[in-house]
């Protein structure tokens, strides 16, 4: 219910959105980021710096109430990211995988395509937009997500090549390989 009433504000370019927005997720985005950062005062500087980015370049507008939490984490680990390729990289206890995309410069453009890709995401059924959230979100592998939604591994893997399938066809290869980027660090 709130994650409707903040995007019904944001959309319509209201700023109570945003105090709405903050109030509602910035204690569980911060603990988010602190997760990658290991630092709280750094954490809470990576989250106001994003929720002014969000306001500023209006990428609010393209939020939907189904995707929210999923979106806001994703643009926060991306920041966190970035802060971490600022930093001496090998001093924390990261995944190989993920250096690629730490080291890249962010570029508040990305907002914007994670905005298009989350509202890809959002076209999916619910079932196969819960799935795309625990593999490529969460981490979980195919068992704990099949434990969790209370349907075999095969369906998971079924559901899951389905949704990729029809987010290839419909972002295309370029906007596909956005996705993967920005929601494969965990795979």
């Amino acid at each position: 219910m709130k994650d409707r009433q903040i995007c019904d504000l944001l959309n319509s370019h209201d700023k109570r959105g945003m105090e709405l927005l903050f109030e509602v997720y910035y204690k569980s985005l911060v603990s988010w980021a602190n997760t990658f950062l290991n630092d709280l005062n750094l954490a809470e500087d990576v989250v106001q710096e994003f929720f002014i980015a969000l306001w500023n370049q209006e990428i609010h507008r393209d939020l939907r109430p189904e995707t929210l939490s999923s979106f806001l984490r994703v643009l926060v680990r991306n920041r966190c990211y970035n802060q971490l390729g600022k930093r001496d990289i090998f001093s924390r206890f990261v995944s190989l995988e993920s250096i690629d995309c730490m080291f890249e410069e962010y570029d508040d453009s990305k907002d914007q395509i994670v905005a298009r890709i989350m509202r890809e995401i959002a076209l999916l059924p619910t079932r196969s937009q819960e799935i795309l959230n625990c593999v490529f979100i969460e981490g979980l592998k195919y068992q704990e997500v099949a434990d969790r939604l209370g349907i075999s591994v095969s369906t998971v893997k079924t559901l899951l090549g389905i949704s990729v399938r029809k987010l290839r066809e419909r972002m295309g290869k370029e906007r596909f390989a956005d996705f993967l980027l920005f929601y494969c660090a965990y795979c």
